[in-house]
């Protein structure tokens, strides 16, 4: 079994400042909790400070609990994934997150037992299809959960060309009926399958 955490994107933007999601993510597993971050969706240059910051957001808000983010790398990505308790993609650009987890063919059989968080572009990816807000279309995700999904839902994030209302009605209408999950900013869906 696979447990997955779908988020809107922003966790510390929840009014608790993103402590529910960073429960979620560690809950389960003993300590040392091994979080595998992914980041392929950024640029590289962006990669140390973006896990600098998550490493600071689970020490703040998990300070009893015993935390240890590794920088996920596509040329070992699926060893390290086995070595892992959570892997954790985070948002960015979706093709860039697709061209590097395409180097790793298979990675995303090796989860069980294991907790796949998905942020923003990550969630995107879980999902069987989506709604692009930055490309303002529909794409197929991975279809790792029989889900449709919108992330930074109705926020203001590429807020003046978005029209949620035409978004929400095309990803509705868009290929099967599948359950829809309009995560906004801060917000998280957990799904164990």
């Amino acid at each position: 079994m696979t447990r997955y955490i779908l988020s809107g994107g922003y966790p510390w933007k929840a009014a608790d400042g993103g402590k529910a999601f960073a429960q979620a993510v560690v809950q389960g597993f003993r300590e040392p909790v091994q979080i595998l971050e992914c980041l392929f969706a950024r640029s590289r240059d962006a990669w140390d400070q973006a896990l600098s910051s998550d490493k600071e957001m689970f020490a703040t808000l998990l300070p009893d609990t015993r935390v240890q983010l590794q920088l996920a790398e596509p040329e070992t990505f699926i060893e390290q994934i086995r070595s892992a308790d959570v892997v954790y993609i985070r948002g960015g650009d979706w093709d860039p997150l697709v061209a590097a987890l395409g180097k790793s063919p298979g990675w995303e059989k090796v989860l069980d037992g294991k907790t796949l968080v998905g942020g923003s572009a990550g969630a995107m990816l879980i999902a069987k299809y989506d709604y692009d807000i930055d490309a303002l279309k529909l794409h197929e995700g991975l279809g790792l959960l029989p889900v449709k999904a919108q992330v930074h839902y109705r926020s203001d994030y590429n807020a003046p060309n978005v029209d949620w209302d035409k978004a929400d009605a095309e990803l509705k209408n868009y290929r099967e009926d599948l359950p829809i999950l309009n995560l906004g900013e801060g917000e998280f869906e957990v799904i164990e399958q």
